[in-house]
């Protein structure tokens, strides 16, 4: 057997390596730059979670701008409708000037025309945080011939008999021939086939619509408030844009070719670190205050105009 020694260079002790690790300076510089570097990712996180948050919250005030704008575009293009038989209405509105509306029934007596007329409250006037709009069409009849409508006996040119929230839409209901302008088979004063879709903001902030066919539902949430100009025809071809009440001092609705919108929009939940500084909106031409209670809320303000075609002509666009 082979022997070594102590002091052979062959020695196994000899021959170990050994490493003397980090320095205590070398190690609260890494620690240093961990925690800057963890800090770093965390403020980043932070960041990015925080700009989504604000990005899904304009994004959801965005799309129930639209849908409310849609909404509201859909039935006052109706504004003034006619009918198919070209039935002309005084105007397009239901105003202070029409006083309080009587329900009557329909051709033969059997029904009423609606369910339910919009309530003097609902009338088309300016107030407060909210204008309310109630738009008036006159109903066709779906039906080709008879009382209801099998997908065999519709009528294709019927374009409206059905309100903002879709009363009348049941061509199986007697009520939507039996109370249509149809000179044969509908109402025998075609001028009282009206239709009415009322649109108001609740104090909820909801944006809703009665309509005279159907019942009262809210629409979209989030609506602080909501305001209405009225595009009244100069002599010299242009508009004047007035509110309802001076529209209503001026006995000028027959003249009303166009309308203005104007929705002041929340953010469902708080989305501002701080509370905001801003206080007061512009819609139109008014200012609305936000609650104190909403001041880490997101606002926005969104606008259209809608042309009053019907009132012009016959034919719906």
């Amino acid at each position: 057997m082979k022997k070594y020694s102590l002091n052979s260079k062959h020695n196994l002790v000899g021959n170990i390596s050994y490493q003397a690790g980090l320095s205590i300076i070398e190690l609260m510089i890494s620690i240093t730059l961990g925690v800057l570097l963890i800090a770093g990712v965390a403020t980043n996180f932070i960041g990015t979670k925080e700009s989504d948050k604000m990005r899904s919250a304009i994004s959801e005030m965005d799309a129930n701008a639209r849908v409310a704008i849609g909404i509201l575009r859909q039935s006052i293009l109706h504004a003034g409708y006619p009918s198919m038989y070209n039935v002309r209405l005084d105007k397009p509105f239901y105003t202070a000037s029409d006083g309080v509306l009587t329900n009557p029934r329909c051709r033969g007596g059997s029904v009423r025309r609606d369910l339910q007329t919009p309530s003097w409250s609902l009338r088309t006037r300016d107030s407060g945080r909210t204008d309310v709009i109630t738009v008036i069409s006159l109903a066709d009849n779906p039906c080709k011939t008879g009382s209801t409508c099998p997908n065999t006996n519709i009528n294709p040119n019927a374009l409206v008999y059905y309100d903002c929230v879709g009363g009348g839409f049941d061509r199986r209901d007697s009520r939507v021939t039996e109370c249509s302008a149809d000179p044969k088979v509908g109402m025998k004063d075609p001028t009282q086939a009206k239709i009415y879709s009322s649109f108001w903001v609740n104090r909820s902030r909801n944006l809703y619509c009665r309509g005279s066919r159907g019942n009262t539902q809210p629409l979209v949430q989030d609506i602080e408030a909501m305001q209405v100009l009225y595009g009244v025809k100069q002599d010299d071809g242009s508009l004047s844009y007035r509110r309802a009440t001076d529209v209503e001092a001026s006995d000028q609705w027959s003249l009303v070719r166009s309308v203005q919108i104007a929705l002041l929009v929340r953010s469902s939940t708080e989305v501002l670190k701080t509370p905001s500084d801003k206080i007061w909106y512009t819609l139109l031409d008014v200012r609305r205050r936000i609650a104190t209670s909403d001041l880490r809320r997101l606002f926005r303000v969104y606008t259209t105009t809608i042309n009053l075609e019907n009132v012009k002509k016959g034919a719906l666009l």
